[in-house]
Order: structure tokens, then sequence, then C-alpha cells
């Protein structure tokens, strides 16, 4: 079946669930568990947004590179004051409207631009010094410049987008980490409730046996074959099952009660776990479950990346230690324009015509336009810190924190040994408990048939084999614990071994923005 095609709502998953259900009651299979977990667990869903958060701070980074436009404009009308022999009122009138818009921005090579430059000023005005009224003054300019030492370069330039990048598959890396977490949680709670399940069957079993010793010795007391306190000794031990049938149903409460809260489920919802535990042995090399260990675990994988982006940051604040040397060209182009200005000031008759080239305000744009008045400039710039103690003690850092991020990386393989040795040690312990334990039940089972024929024939106790019965029952109890150990222990190696989520056949790429919710096969 694809993928996609089992993925479910929690709505229509406990419809299929009840469907199957007996009495009200949910039966959950391992599978369904898992279903439930990875829809529903919160601690899934806020990683989820981590890598969303994570997202966004790679664009964020890259919005560093964006193209800005600008503009700004204005338009004031006012009266101001003159003392002038040509001004004889004393008061200039002026309407003037300006607008101004460029683009400019970085490239990652750690070149700076500022392309059109452009602004143009509208000029009304009653001042007689003024040739023109009204008049457009443009201007055009456009600059090119780079970095030649700091912040010169691709690797430099997108040092931060690098390590966003790293760092959201980080954060991939802890949403699998954590769905590996959960599933783990799952199945240790859903065999939990298996064993309790088991223990409440075995308690009943052993009250199932104390009331027929009971009525048996009632029996043989009313011929006169058994002394009266025969009786009394199997009502006190049917009292005392009673208690420990009481404790193994509130154990299987409890336990159910944590399996719901993984899932995220209404606690007052009863549920039953359907799937039996496995018995079935298994072997596995520490060396190759090692070597998959190193390769597949995330949390590996999140320390390598941490090294890298400590790496590419030291190289960030070596360059940043060396002092700023760019160099700059302009070019900048202008034009002049407008009408002759009515007021304007002559000392002759008449006062000298307008030249041709200014006389129209389309003349301002095509000055412009044809190169009239052009002007080139090349700069350089040069600056470096006196003691550049900021540039030098980022660096330090930097150098600290990829040595420290080198000795994370040790210990965490380190520790990732360690989890797959006990896992291993614990299945191999687990596997002898469980032998031992049905050796033990062989044995006690016999124990009882001979005590109770003993006891039928007149020569054995009533204690000898209520004690025999007990025997029984931990043995019962100690394979119960081993069988569960042993399923909790193959679940906590795949877990070592970072391959808990191939188990299950889950896809870490289902999960994040956009993505439906994905479920186990």
């Amino acid at each position: 079946m694809p993928f996609e095609e089992i993925t479910m709502t929690k709505t229509l998953l406990l419809i299929l669930i009840t469907a199957t259900g007996t009495g009200g009651v949910l039966d959950l299979t391992l599978k369904d568990a898992v279903r439930l977990a990875l829809e529903n667990n919160r601690d899934i869903q806020i990683e989820e947004k981590n890598v969303e958060v994570s997202e966004g701070e790679i664009k964020t980074q890259q919005g560093v590179f964006d193209p800005l436009f600008n503009i700004v404009s204005f338009y004031n009308d006012g009266d101001s004051p003159e003392l002038s022999t040509f001004i004889p009122s004393g008061t200039v009138s002026q309407k003037e409207f300006n607008a101004e818009a460029n683009i400019e921005g970085l490239l990652p090579t750690g070149t700076f631009y500022n392309l059109i430059d452009f602004s143009t000023t509208w000029t009304d005005t009653n001042n007689p010094l003024e040739d023109l009224s009204p008049s457009w003054f443009n201007n055009v300019g456009f600059s090119l410049g780079q970095e030649l030492l700091r912040n010169f370069g691709v690797g430099v330039n997108r040092t931060f987008i690098v390590t966003a990048t790293r760092t959201s598959e980080i954060t991939e890396k802890e949403l699998e980490k954590r769905i590996s977490e959960v599933l783990l949680e799952v199945e240790r709670r859903y065999w939990l409730v298996v064993a309790a399940r088991k223990n409440l069957e075995l308690e009943r079993t052993a009250l199932e046996l104390a009331i027929d010793l009971k009525n048996r010795n009632q029996i043989q007391v009313d011929v006169g074959v058994l002394p009266p306190v025969a009786v009394t000794q199997a009502e006190s031990e049917v009292a005392a099952r009673e208690v420990n049938v009481i404790r193994a149903e509130n154990e299987l409460q409890a336990t159910q009660d944590n399996l719901k809260n993984v899932l995220a489920m209404d606690l007052s919802l009863p549920i039953a776990a359907a799937d039996e535990p496995t018995t079935e042995v298994y072997t596995f090399s520490e060396e190759d479950s090692l070597a998959q260990a190193y390769e597949e675990r995330p949390e590996i994988e999140q320390v390598e990346l941490d090294i890298a982006n400590k790496k590419t940051l030291k190289n960030y604040y070596s360059n940043q230690k060396l002092p700023r040397l760019a160099v700059e060209g302009s070019l900048q182009l202008q034009g002049l324009g407008g009408d002759e200005n009515p007021d304007r000031l002559s000392f002759d008759e008449e006062p000298e015509p307008i030249p041709p080239q200014f006389d129209s305000p389309g003349d301002a744009f095509s000055q412009i336009w044809g190169g009239d008045f052009a002007t080139w400039q090349v700069l350089g710039i040069f600056s470096f810190p006196l003691f550049n103690r900021t540039a030098r003690g980022n660096y330090i850092k930097a150098t600290a924190e990829l040595d420290r991020s080198a000795i994370v990386l040790s210990r965490t393989k380190d520790d990732v040994a360690l989890d797959v040795r006990s896992a291993i040690r614990q299945i191999e312990n687990s596997l002898r408990a469980i032998e031992a334990a049905r050796v033990s039940i062989g044995l006690a089972e016999e124990v009882v048939r001979n005590e109770q024929e003993r006891l039928n024939v007149g020569i054995g106790t009533t204690r000898d084999v209520l004690e025999a019965q007990r025997d029984l029952i931990d043995a019962g109890t100690r394979e119960i614990t081993a069988v569960t150990s042993y399923n909790i222990s193959l679940a906590e190696l795949e877990y070592a071994k970072g391959t808990l989520l191939e188990k299950n056949n889950v896809r870490i790429e289902e999960f994040g923005p956009g993505a439906d919710t994905p479920a186990a096969e």
C-alpha cells in the first residue's frame, strides 16, 4: 500500500478502531498506537513548528541580498524673508516639489551598488535672481563598488545563509530524534500495558486456584480428612489474592492512562492492547549495530552539521579581522530646464535671453539622455579599527566553539556506543531470563501437582500447596517481565541504531511545513 494512502485523520482512525472493538473498548494494535502518536503527539507538533521557524530564518538571511527600492518625495509652499537690494519687498515666495528614487543593494561577491539613483526637483519662485521659474532640475546617478579585503568573496558573504541552512537541517534532525523518542516511548508503554494485562490475568488465575483449594479443603474438612484450619488458611490466601487482583487492575489502568497520555487521547476512553509480544529469538552483531548507529543516529548528524557551521563561522570571523578596503565608481548625469521667470532681474532694458538648451522644461530630461552634464568619480575606501578587539574576540570565540563541538562529537559517539551495547546486552539478558522463567514455570507446575496430590491423600498440608502456587505465580510474573523487557529492548536497540523510524515505515520527509501528518504503514 502506498504511504500516502495510509495517512488518516484521528477521527477516521478512531472509527476504524471502534469498528473492531468490543464492548466499547478500543482494541489498539501497536501499529494503531504509532499512527495516533504521529498524528497527535504534542512534542512532534512542536518540533514541526521549529522546522518551519528554521526555514523562515533561511529566507531572512537570503533577504540580505534583496535589492532595496526607495522612494522619497516632498512638496512645500511658503514665503521666506530676504534682505536684498534686488528684492524690495523683502519676501520671496516659493513652491517646490521633489521626488527621489533609487535601487540599492549587495551582491554575494562583496559588490555594492546604487542603480538608477534618480531625483527631480520642480521649483516655482518669484525670486528675481532666478532666471527660470518654474524650473526642473534632474539628476541620475549610478554607482558600483567592490570590497577587496573584508567581506570579499561569495563564501564570506553567504556565511549566514549557509549556517541558517545547516541549522534548518539540524532542526529536521531534532524532529527525527523527537519522533524516534516518541515511537520508543509508545512501544515501551504499549508493552507495559500488555504486561499489566497478563499480570492481571495471572493474578485472577491465582485467585481461582486459591478459591478452588478452599472449596476442596471444605469438602475434605466436611468428611473429616482435614482439620478446619485448612479452610481458614485457604480463605486467608483467597483474601490476599483478591487484594493482588485489585492491585493488578489498578496497575493496568495506570499503564493504559500512560499510553493514552503519550498518544494525546482522552483519558476516559477505554482501550486495550491487542498485540501479543514476540519471543522469537533475534541475534545482533555489536560491530554492525555500532556502524549503523554511527551512520544513522540523528544526534551524530546534528553535531557534524554543527561542526560544519562552526568551521564556516571561524572562516568568516577570520575574514572580519582584515581591514576594509573598497573601491567605488560613480557617474552623475544632470539636467536643467524650465520657463523664463517673469520676475527676473535685468540690468538692461531687455533681459538677456535664456540659452536655448535651458529654455524648456523638457531640456532637463533631454540633457540627461544626451549626457550633456556628466560627472564621474572613483573613490577609494580604507578603514581599520586601531585595536580590532571585536573582530579578534569573535575569532577566538569561533575557534573555541569549533574545538568544543569536536569534543561534543566524541562524547556523542561514546553515548551512542553505550546505548547500542546496553540494548544488545539487555536483549541477551532478557532471552536468558525468558528461558529460565519457563523452566521455572515447568518445575513449579510439577511441584503444585505433587503437593496437591499429597494434600488429597492426607500427607500434605494446605500451606505447602499455597507455597507451591505462589512459586508458580512468581515464575509466571518473571516470564511476563522478561518477555516485556525483551520486546522493549528490541525497540531500544532500533532506537540506538537510529533505525526505529525505518522499522515503523515512517519517512521524515512527510513531516514539516505543508506536509500531511504521516502515519506508519
